[in-house]
């Protein structure tokens, strides 16, 4: 299972520890559906186009920086960290992937 999602807004540097939600509790050991979560970062001082989240299971496994260090010839199991765009709604931004 999920036991947290990290996002950052300069490229990994420095991760914002995101509230998981619905999904959240779902058995360590069955947990095959969507873990929904959300994420505020104060971007008003910083200019950024692009944010990037990973997951961390209760193992203490992340997701791999990218697609190369899972690849293979049919691209299965590529769970690489998701990079998005970041829609600025207000000062504070509650929808960073777009």
């Amino acid at each position: 299972g999920i036991q947290r999602v990290d996002v950052s807004v300069d490229g990994g540097a420095t991760w914002a520890e995101a509230t998981l939600g619905e999904g959240k509790d779902q058995h360590p050991n069955r947990s095959w559906a969507w873990t929904f979560w959300t994420c505020e970062i104060n971007v008003s001082d910083i200019n950024v186009e692009r944010a990037v989240c990973k997951a961390v299971d209760v193992a203490g496994n992340s997701q791999p920086r990218d697609g190369k260090e899972v690849w293979n010839v049919r691209g299965l199991g590529n769970n690489s960290w998701h990079w998005g765009r970041v829609e600025r709604e207000d000062e504070w931004d509650t929808s960073v992937f777009g």
